[in-house]
């Protein structure tokens, strides 16, 4: 993904999962441990990814049941 261009982020908060796709289709999965530092890590990137991403390009899921 280093020339490609970033289309669109998908930010799962119920898997704790980011989730970025090019312009080509790939995917490339960033997932954080279910612990108090994974927690934190998680929290601080989607506050980072929220600010310097446009708000169009981010998807964000949640679990339904």
């Amino acid at each position: 993904m280093s020339e490609d261009t970033l289309q669109h982020i998908f930010i799962n908060f119920s898997k704790r999962k980011v989730t970025l796709v090019d312009d080509e289709g790939y995917e490339k999965d960033v997932q954080w441990k279910w612990d108090q530092e994974g927690s934190e890590g998680f929290a601080e990137t989607v506050e980072q990814i929220q600010h310097i991403v446009d708000s169009d390009l981010i998807t964000y899921c949640f679990a339904v049941k």
